[in-house]
């Protein structure tokens, strides 16, 4: 069956970009100085989730998909926020 490989590579292409994203984070932020490695993340996340619900004709996981993308951004402000670095 070919669906098993085409989540396969939807992962390790969403995985990837996000080293790729997090790696060369200044030289990104260089050219588009808006840029933010967690709103990157998130839209990964949200991008391969929905295409992995797609896929496999889950609505379930479409949601947790779209739960996990909203909450992204306010776990890393209160990681940030009791962890500082």
């Amino acid at each position: 069956m070919i669906f098993p490989r085409v989540k396969a590579v939807i992962g390790i292409i969403a995985l990837l970009v996000l080293i790729a994203g997090f790696h060369y984070r200044m030289e990104i932020q260089q050219r588009y100085p808006e840029f933010d490695p967690t709103l990157m993340a998130t839209g990964i996340f949200f991008l391969a989730g929905i295409i992995y619900a797609v896929i496999d004709r889950n609505i379930i996981i479409a949601f947790i998909t779209m739960a996990v993308a909203v909450a992204i951004p306010y776990l890393r402000q209160w990681i940030v926020v009791y962890w500082p670095y």
